[in-house]
């Protein structure tokens, strides 16, 4: 199965990049996040396929700007390449893509930093072929914003999305849908 020699190479890279994370350069950064996604049913369609999906999410940023000691509520902010390595539970089939994806990161609170991410990118994707209604063609788009917080290199995050084809095929419906994330990050 394909999904699983992404996967398998996508966490050897996790596992190399952990191995050199004490040596990163001051600006760089690097994560890998794990996502259940499902389709939100709203509004209420029986035609809906009801959508779940599961991949991997490598990502390598920089941190664009930095500043600990400031009085805004912003401490950094990131411009990260997040890439989307998976596939549909339900109804099948693979997704491959990138999300271009901003993170602005806040005070730390108790050992605990809360972040928010928005971002947005494109998608190869077959789940349309395997009876997703709502998905007109293969290439798709995946615009999503979220929140969540990071303790030491530990990440919990929800994002919502929507998904569609930005007009490139008829039909255009798209869908929307909510993701719950773990991971890890250095920097």
């Amino acid at each position: 199965m394909p999904f699983r020699r992404y996967l398998a190479f996508f966490l050897l890279m996790v596992f190399a990049a952990k191995a050199n994370a004490e040596e990163l350069p001051g600006r760089l950064v690097l994560g890998f996040q794990a996502a259940f996604a499902l389709e939100n049913d709203i509004p209420r369609n029986p035609t809906n396929a009801h959508i779940n999906m599961l991949y991997a999410q490598p990502q390598i940023g920089i941190a664009a700007w930095r500043s600990p000691e400031s009085r805004l509520p912003l401490k950094q902010f990131d411009v990260i390449s997040e890439g989307i390595i998976g596939g549909s539970l339900h109804p099948g089939g693979r997704m491959l893509g990138d999300t271009l994806l901003f993170r602005f990161e806040g005070k730390p609170l108790h050992g605990v930093l809360p972040f928010l991410d928005v971002g947005s990118g494109p998608l190869n994707t077959t789940i349309n072929e395997h009876g997703a209604s709502e998905l007109g063609g293969n290439v798709q788009f995946l615009s999503q914003g979220g929140v969540g917080v990071q303790h030491r290199k530990y990440i919990v995050e929800y994002r919502y999305f929507h998904m569609s084809n930005a007009g490139l095929a008829k039909p255009n419906h798209g869908f929307n849908g909510s993701m719950l994330s773990i991971g890890l990050r250095w920097r």
